[in-house]
């Protein structure tokens, strides 16, 4: 069984659920009435910019790994979706009968200027078991606590087609160009033609292109293009990184060019993706026991880290009127005490929940890759 590890992917993950949690936590502050550090449209940016990575990176790690399954043996794609089920449903379907069947009896957890009427769900709750949560989220009233799922929809719909792409013999490139570009096009076609329709959001949010990009910076690395001693440059590094930081901050004016900023902060990250996990002359270092441990939980960190946002601020403001301690402090020991009680909920449902089904996945694998690689050394 080949094995595959590539160092400093947990660090990414864990960065971008670090992301996700910081734009949640203001967004939560503000529909409790709290102040918050960022305006509303930058801590939503910061929370599009961590799902971004995490679509990136992902696009890279499975087009990587199909590449050399199809390399050992031909692609097997029911044994890739039953892979995919006992990483991702589990978690899944635990968070949707949580925030259907449980939260919404609890006033504690009701967030106000947010949650909805849960009375009548039935809709909802039939596109979020189908993974279409990124449909309902665009069209439908908000399930507080199972919103997040949508982006793990959109990922499991593009895995629908995915593997029959990367079993393409001939002019595999090629067609990742083509469906890139013909992606492309859709979202221009929503934002001109349908600018005010739901369906433009739901483009948006269907970001196959970011994938798409992982998948070619993977199919780079994969064949060992030539372009690849071009991005390990340490000057070309520099570049990415500060682009990277740019975008970041969103410092960077896209004032004619705003439709194309997902795409280049998606080749930036994936830039960034190919030489911490492949140039031992990177200047980003990210592999180390406590990255790869976090990072390694992050499917845990980005599911729950809404429930734990709400619970510390109710709790926080039972004892206390937060209120009084909107100093400089305050905001950054709040991220702080609630990234390390997602961690601890996320590390007990990493191994007493999820990792029962993770391993069941070595039953289905030709490749091996990730943390199962080192724990079956």
């Amino acid at each position: 069984m080949k094995k595959i590890y590539f160092k400093g992917l947990n660090g990414i993950r864990f960065f971008a659920a670090l992301l996700v949690i910081m734009h949640h936590l203001e967004f939560i502050k503000h529909c409790l009435g709290y102040s918050t550090i960022w305006s509303m449209e930058y801590s939503s940016y910061l929370g599009a910019f961590g799902v971004t990575v995490f679509f990136v990176l992902s696009g890279f790690l499975i087009t990587y790994l199909l590449l050399c399954e199809k390399e050992v043996k031909s692609i097997h794609i029911k044994h890739f979706y039953v892979r995919r089920m006992l990483r991702i449903w589990p978690l899944y379907f635990l968070i949707i009968f949580i925030a259907f069947f449980i939260l919404p009896h609890f006033d504690f957890f009701h967030i106000e200027n947010y949650s909805t009427d849960m009375t009548t769900y039935k809709t909802r709750l039939i596109l979020f078991s189908f993974l279409l949560a990124n449909v309902s989220f665009v069209y439908l009233p908000n399930v507080a606590f199972a919103n997040v799922l949508w982006s793990v929809a959109v990922e499991e719909q593009f895995y629908l087609f995915w593997p029959y792409v990367i079993k393409i013999k001939k002019y595999l490139f090629r067609f990742m160009i083509f469906l890139l570009v013909f992606f492309f096009i859709l979202k221009l076609g929503g934002k001109f033609f349908f600018p005010q329709d739901p369906i433009n959001q739901l483009i948006y949010r269907t970001r196959f292109s970011s994938m798409i990009i992982g998948g070619i910076g993977a199919y780079g690395l994969y064949k060992r293009a030539a372009f690849l001693q071009y991005l390990y440059k340490k000057p070309l590094q520099l570049i990415a990184v500060s682009v990277f930081f740019l975008l970041l901050l969103d410092m960077l004016n896209f004032q004619y060019f705003s439709i194309i900023k997902t795409e280049l902060t998606s080749l930036i990250i994936c830039v960034l993706i190919l030489n911490i996990s492949s140039n031992d002359q990177s200047i980003l270092k990210l592999e180390n026991r406590y990255l790869n441990y976090l990072g390694k939980i992050s499917y845990g960190l980005y599911v729950y880290h809404m429930i734990v946002i709400v619970a510390v601020l109710k709790f926080a403001s039972s004892i206390v009127d937060i209120n009084t301690l909107q100093n400089t402090a305050f905001h950054p020991v709040l991220l702080i005490s609630i990234t390390l009680a997602t961690i601890v909920l996320s590390h007990f449902s990493y191994n007493y929940f999820e990792r029962p089904f993770i391993t069941k996945k070595l039953n289905y694998s030709v490749i091996v890759s990730g943390d199962l690689v080192k724990s079956n050394k």
